[in-house]
């Protein structure tokens, strides 16, 4: 990592960050609204109090950032699914930062996070044609599993599961 990111840091938020987590939350939106279950239009009406609520770690999302300065970079986060698995969710970095490393350390906090609750496994969903993301999943050692999803996407586009078993 560049000298530039001395003051990076990568952290779990808290109710606090609200505002942080809307800033980005909305940003990444904007940036690529055909890879996520939510959708600007919907995401812009939440409330003080819902993002707060997002932002705290009682809500069942729970979301971790990497921020340079007072500005959120990156974005991942993490809920259990309706199966009980910790579904990696809302996996971002700003375009003007990409390539330089912020994905691979959000990928490895939330793996942290994943371990730090008890979880031995976790699991995402991607486009297979989205090769960038593909790839860093992969390094980090993520492989495609013979489920797929149907997301609510403009393009109509399934995903396919992928997953990561730590022991």
């Amino acid at each position: 990592m560049s000298p530039e990111f001395d003051e990076l840091v990568v952290r779990l938020i808290t109710e606090e960050d609200w505002k942080i987590l809307k800033t980005v939350r909305l940003e990444s939106l904007l940036d690529s609204p055909d890879v996520f279950a939510v959708n600007y239009a919907t995401a812009e009406k939440y409330s003080e109090s819902e993002w707060r609520d997002r932002a705290s770690q009682n809500f069942q999302n729970q979301y971790i950032l990497a921020i340079k300065g007072n500005r959120a970079i990156g974005i991942i986060g993490a809920t259990q699914n309706a199966v009980h698995e910790f579904n990696v969710i809302a996996m971002w970095v700003n375009p003007m930062f990409r390539g330089r490393g912020i994905a691979d350390l959000l990928i490895s906090a939330i793996k942290n996070l994943a371990i730090s609750k008890g979880h031995s496994r976790i699991v995402l969903s991607v486009s297979p044609r989205n090769e960038r993301a593909v790839c860093l999943y992969a390094r980090h050692d993520f492989v495609f599993i013979p489920e797929w999803e149907s997301l609510a996407l403009s393009s109509g586009e399934r995903n396919q599961k992928m997953e990561c078993v730590f022991f």
